[in-house]
């Protein structure tokens, strides 16, 4: 998986309710806009990607749709085919 790839992601078995309401909400094909890195949000030091969702589900505040963008721990996910 790299940067600017586009990915389907399905929630790994045990992932948070957080991570398997992101991916139902706004996947399951989203775009990769980074490679895995520590982010400071989560104490314990896991790996994250940030995300772009294909589908655009989030409201823009203004009548329209736009993408969701976000990050999701590596070891909660799993790409599928």
């Amino acid at each position: 998986m790299e940067i600017n790839d586009t990915v389907n992601l399905k929630p790994q078995r045990g992932a948070a309710n957080r991570t398997k309401n992101r991916i139902r909400e706004n996947g399951p094909e989203f775009v990769v806009l980074t490679d895995p890195q520590p982010v400071r949000f989560d104490r314990g030091g896991r790996l994250w990607i940030q995300f772009e969702s294909i589908a655009c589900n989030c409201n823009d505040g203004m009548g329209g749709k736009e993408p969701w963008v976000g990050w999701l721990p590596i070891d909660e996910i799993e790409i599928t085919e």
